[in-house]
């Protein structure tokens, strides 16, 4: 009787202990799946990982496989094998969407891109929970099924927007009209990059660094632009007027000049200038010209319309059309020398009197030079300031690592060599005429009668060039100088101009 009553305990106890072995089970995985989730996602990989194996190696043990079959409902002694099954199943879904989401990380594109790992992962998921209900747990969903398409009806009448946007995603990732990194424009009122790709909208950072989160519903209905392909070059214009007694041959060839002076602007495919409009009182001109990237093309219209500006205007070609009706064509005929103008508008001699420029503006000797022909030698000492007329210099510079390269041009109403001109200090730089070239030159000599008259004008000279130099626009014609030139430009010009040569 007592190994009876013994017997019927340890029966009883293993059953109790059967049935609360899934319980205990699934708690432990979810209370360790809680308290990881602080952790980085390595470490809760790690740990999926880990107890995948180690479910792997119970169900192998136990010599249950996880798809145990449909023979009704588990008995209690299999009941928790049962657990270790379906925990198999969902820990290998986490598992495999894990190993998915690595490989795919390794990609940029594909880790921006989140509509399709979104969506497989919970394909992944989903097929995971069915068969855990269907064979492992071999529960009745037949019934389930035929209520949630009723279900889904309503959900798809109160969620049409969210699945249109859906729908409209996967269209793009099997279209692909753009890619993230791309740069696109929707109709007139959205231009930017891509940033990323989901499942409800796509992120596009603007020019003005703001995102613009556009949903996939409204991008589908836009006119859509990929303007980084086939490549991300950007071709553009600009269109400015000139007086119609312009000559159009000397306009056209002024704004093709112009197009020189912009680095931004590329030499394939070649920019042009064309006559668009002609007019009683003024003419119509386009150039066309391209650039590497969209980025560029702000900053690079601003450049062309002041470069073309001053081409225009120091050529005679360009006044300002308040002046136009004013103007004859006999006026246009017999303008004023430009040379007092053109001293007038540097910065170096900003300071002098009219009476001053004037004694400059005598002692100017015009130059001409034919494309390809040397104005001056890197390591020069002429101590002469050029001013640029009209037309277009190359700016070169030979270095011990690099060669001989191109360092930019200067056009019409620059000018260089100013820290030559006032400390007799070497180019730094070699200058050549890449067209027909007009040009003033202005001696040191023409500087010492003034600099002896008038000492303050060693001071004034100083802050001038180094105002000069600062400019950003003037960086080409900076680059002709000697470095040190920053460096006691006051002190080098009285020894220049003090000691007799």
């Amino acid at each position: 009787m007592p190994a009876r009553r013994v017997s019927v305990i340890i029966r009883r106890h293993s059953t109790v202990t059967s049935s609360l072995l899934p319980v205990l089970i699934l708690s432990f995985v979810l209370v360790s799946y809680i308290a990881l989730r602080p952790f980085p996602l390595r470490v809760r990989h790690l740990f999926d990982f880990m107890c995948f194996a180690g479910a792997t190696f119970i169900l192998f043990r136990y010599q249950t496989p996880p798809l145990p079959g449909t023979g009704g409902v588990a008995n209690g002694a299999s009941l928790w094998l049962h657990a270790v099954a379906g925990i198999w199943w969902l820990l290998g879904a986490r598992v495999l969407v894990a190993v998915m989401s690595f490989t795919l990380d390794r990609n940029r594109g594909w880790r921006e891109a989140r509509l399709f790992p979104d969506l497989t992962a919970a394909a992944i998921y989903t097929a995971a929970v069915s068969v855990v209900l269907i064979s492992v747990l071999a529960l009745p969903i037949g019934g389930l099924l035929a209520t949630s398409g009723v279900l889904a009806i309503v959900l798809g009448l109160a969620l049409q927007n969210t699945l249109a946007d859906v729908f409209a995603g996967i269209a793009f990732g099997i279209e692909a009209p753009f890619n993230v990194g791309d740069r696109i424009s929707l109709g007139d009122k959205t231009e930017g990059t891509v940033v990323q790709m989901n499942w409800r909208s796509i992120r596009i950072l603007t020019d003005g660094d703001d995102v613009a989160i556009v949903p996939n519903s409204v991008v589908a209905k836009s006119d859509i632009v990929n303007r980084s392909f086939p490549t991300r070059v950007r071709s553009a214009f600009i269109e400015l007027s000139c007086p119609a007694t312009s000559n159009p041959e000397q306009v056209i060839d002024m704004l093709q000049q112009a197009t020189l002076l912009c680095p931004p602007i590329l030499s394939e495919p070649p920019s042009s200038a064309v006559l668009t409009r002609l007019g009683s009182a003024e003419s119509r001109y386009r150039v066309n010209f391209s650039v590497s990237d969209t980025e560029h093309l702000s900053t690079t219209k601003d450049q062309l319309f002041r470069h073309a500006r001053r081409q225009l205007h120091y050529s005679g070609l360009y006044f300002p059309s308040a002046a136009q009706d004013s103007r004859t064509p006999d006026d246009v005929t017999n303008r004023p020398s430009p040379v007092l103008p053109l001293l007038q508008d540097i910065m170096l001699f900003e300071t002098l009197q009219a009476e001053q420029l004037a004694k400059l503006a005598a002692h100017l000797k015009p130059r001409a030079l034919e494309p390809g022909e040397v104005l001056f030698a890197q390591g020069g000492t002429e101590a002469t300031l050029f001013i640029v007329v009209s037309g277009i210099l190359e700016v070169s510079q030979h270095t011990e690592l690099s060669g001989q390269q191109t360092t930019g041009f200067i056009g019409a109403g620059d000018y260089i060599g100013e820290v030559s001109l006032l400390t007799g200090a070497p180019y730094a730089a070699a200058a050549t005429a890449r067209t027909h070239c007009k040009l003033l030159g202005l001696d040191c000599n023409v500087i010492k009668p003034l600099l002896s008259a008038n000492s303050d004008l060693y001071a004034e000279f100083d802050r001038s060039a180094r105002r000069g130099l600062a400019i950003l626009n003037r960086a080409v014609a900076v680059r002709a100088t000697d470095h040190s030139a920053g460096q006691s430009l006051l002190h080098r010009i009285r020894a220049f101009f003090d000691n007799p040569r």
